[in-house]
């Protein structure tokens, strides 16, 4: 590993120090590892291939509102939640987590309340 990317793999760390979170991703635009911090097994490559797919979608229906990228994307899962987010210019963030990990917190309010 270079230099850079053991220096990435540090600035990992603090996000896989809160319990629950079982993977930090630094990840390119075009959907390759650049730098991983996960629980053993998980699937780091296939995982970042998906997310370069759920990017290139939100700037699809970004460009259909007339919007300019999305700044974060979160999805929920039954057992996990995963959180998308610029890390500067060139790379993706994606966190995945428990729940009470990882609360991707939204609000729906009811029309008439």
């Amino acid at each position: 590993m270079s230099d850079q990317a053991d220096s990435l793999v540090t600035r990992l760390a603090p996000y896989r120090e809160t319990p629950g979170i079982i993977a930090a991703l630094l990840i390119s635009h075009d959907g390759f590892v650049v730098a991983a911090d996960a629980e053993p097994g998980f699937a780091t490559d296939a995982v970042a291939a998906q997310v370069a797919g759920a990017i290139d979608l939100g700037a699809r229906l970004a460009g259909e509102l007339g919007q300019p990228e999305a700044k974060y994307i979160s999805l929920e899962f039954d057992t996990l939640n995963v959180v998308l987010a610029p890390f500067g210019d060139e790379l993706l963030l994606a966190l995945v987590g428990e729940p009470r990990a990882l609360i991707c917190a939204y609000r729906l309010i009811t029309p008439g309340t």
